[in-house]
């Protein structure tokens, strides 16, 4: 069905008027929602910027205590640069030389320990010597002169000593004095430990072992491998030479550990050389195929009176041991001296870092520069509440959508209605027009004759008047079916229900039908129903039930051909 231009322009105009607000507040709506993740990115932003550097100073004090503690506790590896050469820190790759402390002894230290040595050794004197030792090994005394005193005291209660009660007494002075040294230069724990090894029967107790086992560990010299030699001599059962083998096997592992360490500060040398302050290195060096070495990733270097101080440590257990305190979507990393230790959320940003912060760490007086870097390690829980929101106004926007399509449709279905029913008023005037105009031309044309005149006769006359009543009252039936239409349209008609004799209404309608279809030339023929539809009486609107039956029947009288019979019966239904 075609839409009139008008009605068109009108259906248009009402459509717009449904989706221009639902595409404007859409819009709208996206456009505050785009608004709304850059104020979340820019907030994101300000918060890693407000405690990245509370984070880095806490990272800072974290890599300090690490530091510290692993170093306490021998965890690092320690080595030098001196005079261009690289060397661990236990290196003894140099033959000792005397020591110099015996110089520098107060003047009652010094007087006792004279005489001791006179006592021990020019003019032997056990009972001189041992009051001197004696009164040396006082804790009021120095640390190293307490060591030397003992050691004396130790190998003059040798010569017929009890064998147990000298070994304890050895493992006692080499435990307490690790890193004092002798007039020669030697360990005082070496010489113990050799004093403890000549009066091993037969086994090595565990309490040697481990004394041992710490010795070549910590406190390597060239005396170690003839204290290995020596254990090895002093014992005779298959589980204490397997024990000195397993010594053996570690000395010579940390051989090679001391030795790729001086390899590792070689390399290190030409990169110092220039450096007048503490700094950062890292390893160049790859461990060879089958050592046992584990190298370090990095050193802090802390420049010496005679070259460098060289701690190496490896990276990964400090950055796994590390902790920061941020929001759950930020990850950190830092970046010292160029190298990245990635401490939560990968190595490095896959977005620009949120924040920075510079901060440092300490280690042996020296400060070590680091920047600290907050990234954006997992966007899905920054954007979460977001993305709800928008998942929310998305729907939203699909039901605005939804039901403003469902508008138009209803609006067009209603257009096309009105169309339709404009349509059929229109049948409908120009079909009551038709009506109208027939009788009301018959009903003109006859009083026009008789006006002028023309008709004679008195019958004749009388089949005029007759004919015009009868136009006149098809004109009223016609009138009376318009008024009826409007009445029905405007919801006004009524109905009075009545109960009546359904077969009298229809014989009488019928009869009130009959002149029509003589006219016609139309039989109108009524087929009597059964008896029992005699006392039929429904509660009916007999004019409404007339007003019908007259319409069908003359529709049925109209649309027949002439001498066609029009048949009318009638049947119950439904009781």
């Amino acid at each position: 069905m075609k839409m009139p231009g008008r009605a068109q322009g009108a259906w248009i105009g009402q459509a717009v008027l449904i989706v221009l607000p639902v595409a404007i507040l859409s819009g709208v709506a996206l456009h505050f929602l785009r608004e709304d993740r850059a104020a979340i990115e820019q907030d994101a932003k300000n918060r890693a910027n407000a405690i990245a550097p509370e984070v880095a100073r806490q990272l800072g004090d974290q890599i300090s205590a690490y530091l510290a503690d692993g170093r306490k506790k021998g965890l690092f590896t320690q080595g030098a640069i001196v005079d261009g050469q690289g060397r661990a820190a236990t290196d003894y790759s140099h033959l000792p030389q005397p020591a110099a402390w015996t110089d520098n002894l107060p003047a009652r230290e010094a007087g006792l320990w004279r005489a001791a040595e006179e006592a021990r050794f020019e003019h032997p004197d056990a009972k001189a010597a041992a009051t001197a030792l004696t009164a040396l090994a006082q804790p009021a005394n120095s640390e190293v002169v307490r060591a030397n005193a003992e050691l004396g005291l130790l190998a003059a209660a040798e010569p017929g000593g009890d064998s147990g009660s000298l070994i304890r007494r050895a493992l006692r002075v080499a435990q307490e004095y690790p890193y004092e040294v002798t007039e020669a230069g030697v360990q005082v724990s070496d010489a113990a430990l050799f004093l403890a090894l000549r009066h091993v029967k037969g086994d090595l107790s565990p309490d040697l072992v481990s004394a041992l086992e710490s010795q070549i560990a910590r406190q390597p010299s060239f005396l170690t491998v003839y204290l290995l030699d020596a254990a090895a001599g002093a014992v005779n059962s298959e589980s204490a030479k397997s024990t000195v083998a397993q010594l053996r096997d570690k000395w010579r592992a940390a051989e090679d550990q001391r030795q790729e360490i001086r390899y590792q500060m070689q390399d290190f040398g030409p990169r110092l050389w220039r450096q007048k302050t503490a700094t950062i290195l890292y390893s160049n060096r790859q461990s060879p195929k089958g050592s046992s070495f584990e190298y370090a990733d990095v050193a802090l270097c802390v420049p010496a009176s005679t070259g460098w101080a060289i701690t190496l440590f490896p990276v990964e257990p400090l950055r796994r041991a590390l902790r920061v305190d941020v929001p759950d979507y930020m990850g950190a990393w830092l970046n010292v001296e160029g190298q990245r230790w990635g401490i939560r959320g990968g190595w490095g940003p896959k977005f620009p870092p949120l924040g920075y912060a510079k901060a440092s760490f300490s280690f042996d007086g020296a400060k070590y520069p680091f920047l600290l870097a907050l990234d954006l390690s997992n966007a899905e829980r920054l954007y979460a509440p977001y993305r709800r929101r928008l998942v929310m106004i998305q729907w939203l926007i699909f039901c605005a959508v939804a039901a403003s399509l469902l508008g138009l449709w209803r609006l067009w279905q209603t257009y096309r209605d009105q169309m339709r029913l404009n349509e059929m008023k229109s049948n409908l005037v120009s079909s009551v027009s038709h009506e109208l105009r027939a009788p009301i031309a018959a009903v003109r044309l006859m009083a026009e004759s008789l006006e002028s005149g023309r008709v004679d006769g008195a019958e004749k006359q009388k089949d005029y008047y007759r004919l015009i009543v009868r136009g006149c009252g098809r004109l009223s039936s016609l009138v009376e079916n318009v008024l009826d239409f409007s009445r029905i349209d405007q919801g006004r008609k009524k109905y009075h229900f009545e109960p009546l004799d359904a077969m009298a209404l229809l014989r009488h309608t019928m009869m009130l039908m009959q002149p029509g279809a003589a006219e016609r030339q139309v039989t109108l023929r009524l087929v009597e129903p059964p008896a029992e539809f005699a006392d039929l009486q429904p509660a009916w609107d007999s004019e409404a039930v007339e007003q019908s039956l007259v319409n069908l029947i003359d529709n049925a009288i109209k649309h027949s051909p002439a001498d066609a019979e029009v048949r009318v019966e009638v049947e119950l239904r439904d009781a």
